[in-house]
């Protein structure tokens, strides 16, 4: 079936912001979302945009820090274009794929640049998702030295079975390690769990071991 559009103004011809866009913009809080679109495995349940490292072709991941950053002018230019009050950035989030596959100094200038370009108020949120096993204690402590307030870790399940049928590559033992590494580079911690799964419906085993990695957020995602 094709895809509809969806409701709203058609975008512009010349990529322009429709005027729409203006509408209370004063009022409305300006979060920014970082996609990094590699993965070590490409999970079956998942259908983001992501690509691991043999479907990259002649793209070099080394690239990524400095084509984002260019986007981020470019973004930032059409906001001005486009006549909108310029405002600090409340919330950053880096999602993926899974962006600590990329060494924590690219998403440090990654986060400079957006700092550069609009600021971020006192207390901005700065999330990045993370696979149990992507980051280590120097990896967490180097990204809340740039200023990176929590990471998300993609737990999923702290059923090995369950984790092996969703194609993820860490083990439950490892949770509990990574978060407090984290907490104690002094970031905030969320986990990602993932109900639904073939074979295991419900993840109330999952949900009583979180008290153990003590997050501060638990995210539930149904497999599609």
């Amino acid at each position: 079936m094709p895809s509809v559009l969806p409701e709203g103004d058609p975008a512009p011809e010349d990529g322009a912001l429709p005027l729409s866009a203006l509408e209370g913009a004063e009022d409305r809080r300006f979060c920014v979302y970082v996609h990094v679109p590699y993965c070590r495995v490409r999970c079956g349940y998942c259908d983001f945009n992501t690509y691991t490292a043999s479907e990259l072709g002649e793209t070099r991941q080394a690239d990524y820090a400095g084509q984002v950053q260019r986007e981020l002018s470019f973004g930032a230019g059409v906001l001005r274009n486009a006549g909108l009050p310029k405002r600090p950035v409340s919330t950053v989030f880096f999602g993926g794929g899974t962006p600590t596959l990329l060494p924590a100094r690219d998403l440090t200038v990654m986060l400079d640049h957006i700092h550069g370009e609009w600021g971020l108020v006192d207390g901005a949120e700065v999330t990045t998702e993370a696979n149990p096993d992507s980051v280590d204690e120097d990896y967490l402590n180097s990204i809340a030295e740039a200023g990176f307030t929590r990471v998300s870790f993609g737990m999923q399940s702290a059923v090995p079975h369950v984790l092996r049928t969703l194609d993820r590559t860490h083990s439950p033992e490892r949770i509990p390690l990574v978060t407090r590494w984290a907490r104690k580079a002094g970031l905030q911690v969320s986990v990602d769990l993932i109900y639904g799964t073939p074979g295991r419906a419900s993840p109330i085993g999952s949900v009583r071991s979180t008290p153990h990695s003590q997050p501060s957020r638990t995210i539930f995602l149904p497999t599609r």
